[in-house]
């Protein structure tokens, strides 16, 4: 299969080719990248980067040219602390002008050596420096990301699977996420690489949610429908009960 230029001029490179995952040796985190870019309508000679970024940390690995990928020798994420909330993005670009971008890939998760690499959380949560907040939404810079405050306990990512913390969170982060979906005027369930399409067809699978979209943003049916989605996400996974059962164990009643 052939891929074609998007609207932007660029060719969107598609998960499905890419394959990242880490490798840990003598301590050191490594990274492994499978790239199939043979059926993307791109020249022979241009030049092909995997870049690895988490917040204000970045680094940059040429892999060679798309007829001839060569993975750098050193693929050690050294300036990161953990592998925790790293993203890498796959750029090809013209060999004469690396400022001219022919396609990309980004936001793309790391696979850790005990999960499956194919395997794509629908809402990635990264542990960060939030002050006196314990939780935020990243919904500015592409697909959502949670944001669970590092400081707030021990172990912030066994924090984030608490039964109390999904009850009173999670709820909430379905509920942004809809509302902006909506107001962004998306409606397509079927592109499996518009994370927007995702979250919308996640919704309309739930139990007693109307698989018809709301057409305007504005709408109060927008809003119904959104809350329906809600109601209908927070019984399935009976979170009141969950959330009752963990806050009397732990004495909160």
């Amino acid at each position: 299969m052939i891929r074609r230029l998007n609207y932007t001029g660029r060719i969107k490179i598609y998960r499905a080719d890419l394959q990242l995952g880490t490798v840990e040796s003598g301590g050191d985190l490594s990274f492994n990248a499978n790239l199939r870019l043979t059926d993307y309508e791109l020249p022979a000679e241009a030049l092909v980067f995997v870049e690895a970024y988490k917040q204000t940390t970045w680094m940059r690995f040429s892999y060679g040219t798309v007829a001839a990928l060569q993975p750098p020798a050193d693929r050690r994420l050294a300036e990161f602390d953990t592998a925790d909330g790293i993203r890498f993005r796959v750029k090809v670009t013209q060999s004469h002008d690396e400022h001219i971008l022919l396609a990309v890939a980004d936001r793309i998760p790391l696979a850790l050596p005990t999960e499956d690499a194919a395997s794509e959380s629908l809402l990635p949560v990264t542990g960060a420096e939030l002050g006196d907040e314990l939780w935020q939404l990243d919904i500015d810079n592409g697909e959502p990301e949670l944001l669970v405050n590092c400081t707030a306990a021990s172990d912030w990512h066994e924090l984030s699977l608490s039964p109390v913390f999904i009850a009173l969170v999670y709820p909430a982060v379905l509920r942004l996420v809809l509302t902006r979906v909506l107001e962004d005027g998306h409606r397509d369930t079927d592109d499996d690489e518009d994370w927007r399409s995702k979250w919308l067809r996640f919704a309309t699978l739930l139990p007693g949610v109307d698989p018809n979209l709301p057409q305007k943003d504005d709408d109060p049916v927008a809003k119904r429908w959104t809350e329906d989605a809600v109601a209908a996400f927070a019984k399935k996974l009976s979170l009141k009960e969950k959330f009752s059962a963990a806050w009397t164990f732990k004495g909160g009643a």
